[in-house]
């Protein structure tokens, strides 16, 4: 059966979208910096996800499209079960072992495509692409698209204080917290 990915990236590198030059100069968290690869997911839902958390710009989102492609089944895949990683892959800075598990597929070469569960939903998967591998040229990409992200997404969180945090602040309480600022005391 064949399998359908997804990526988003900024408008300016629509055609660029599966060609893997992003991982010529930034690492991944399963790829070093230096090899072509192409990150992927299997929903439209998981890609927005992995994107937003992954842009380092907060507050808002850039122009972006999306991006999709058909993995055919005469297309190999090989498959890192999480059973199989370290107990604290998922962390925000993952472990080296991770890069390792990915620099070793690409220098294998026995399959264009890497399934890895995704950090941020385990349960669901993002598929890495090696544009250097001879199969690649079966996948069917198909036109990027203007992608619209929905507002909140973009927002900038703040922190809020434990008193704002736990509801609407009386005006009486928020008078004494003005009138004990230093400059009044």
């Amino acid at each position: 059966m064949s399998i359908a990915v997804y990526r988003i990236t900024k408008d300016r590198y629509r055609d660029q979208a599966f060609s893997g030059l992003g991982g010529l100069y930034a690492q991944g968290r399963w790829t070093p910096r230096g090899q072509p690869v192409v990150y992927t997911s299997q929903s439209i839902s998981l890609a927005v996800l992995e994107y937003a958390l992954n842009y380092k710009r907060h507050g808002w989102l850039p122009a972006s499209v999306l991006a999709r492609a058909t993995i055919p089944d005469e297309v190999g895949i090989e498959s890192v079960p999480v059973s199989e990683l370290p107990d604290d892959w998922r962390n925000p800075h993952p472990p080296a072992a991770l890069q390792q598990i990915g620099q070793n597929w690409l220098r294998r070469a026995t399959a264009a495509c890497l399934r890895v569960p995704s950090a941020i939903v385990p349960e669901e998967s993002n598929y890495l692409l090696n544009p250097r591998h001879p199969e690649f040229g079966s996948l069917i990409i198909g036109p990027a698209e203007p992608f619209n992200f929905d507002r909140r997404l973009a927002r900038a969180r703040t922190r809020r204080s434990p008193v704002h945090a736990a509801g609407p602040v009386s005006s009486a309480l928020r008078q004494r917290q003005t009138a004990s600022t230093p400059a009044q005391l």
